[in-house]
């Protein structure tokens, strides 16, 4: 006749064992890509190429792009570079086609800096945008053989209220550079 012996130390390994497995179980079926929720990811400004290198006298377009704006009715920010280096061609932003046709829009160039402000119109219904897209182009021209980041000052993205936009306090944001050779 087999006798069955009680081990602790083998029982003890069996309820690790099964309490790894039961906490696998449930990681994997919370991290299953079909759920019903929509995936939204951060809110991100960029400029298009990041980087550019461009001969001495010779223009460099940049497009800022923004991916995952939620309810979007304004952007403001300066545009700053090393004048020393390169200087901004005027009339040269072209509003892109995220916004709509019904928008305000101004835009001063000065020595290092492009301050703009892209807007709506208000009207009666709830203005905003979502979405991925083009808010606008510049031409910025290198005048001198040396490198220069393109970054934001006093950056602003609001809904029609007023307030920030969702997710504006985790921006990801990808700064410009240009090389001029």
């Amino acid at each position: 006749m087999n006798k069955t012996v009680f081990s602790p130390e083998l029982f003890g390994k069996r309820i690790l064992f099964l309490i790894i497995i039961a906490v696998m179980i449930f990681s994997i079926s919370c991290s299953n890509s079909d759920s019903t929720e929509p995936d939204v990811g951060n809110l991100k400004l960029m400029f298009s190429p990041a980087e550019q290198t461009v001969p001495a006298n010779t223009e460099a377009d940049y497009i800022l792009k923004v991916e995952n704006a939620e309810n979007l009715f304004a952007f403001s920010a300066e545009i700053v570079f090393d004048n020393s280096v390169a200087e901004l061609i005027q009339d040269a932003v072209v509003v892109g086609g995220f916004w709509n046709t019904d928008l305000l829009e101004l835009s001063i160039v000065e020595d290092g800096r492009l301050s703009i402000t892209i807007s709506l119109q208000q009207t009666a219904n709830e203005d905003g945008i979502d979405g991925n897209g083009d808010l606008f182009t510049f031409s910025i021209e290198g005048i001198t053989i040396g490198e220069s980041d393109i970054t934001f000052e006093n950056l602003l993205m609001i809904d029609e209220n007023g307030n920030e936009v969702p997710n504006f306090d985790e921006i990801e944001i990808t700064n410009g550079r240009l090389i001029v050779e």
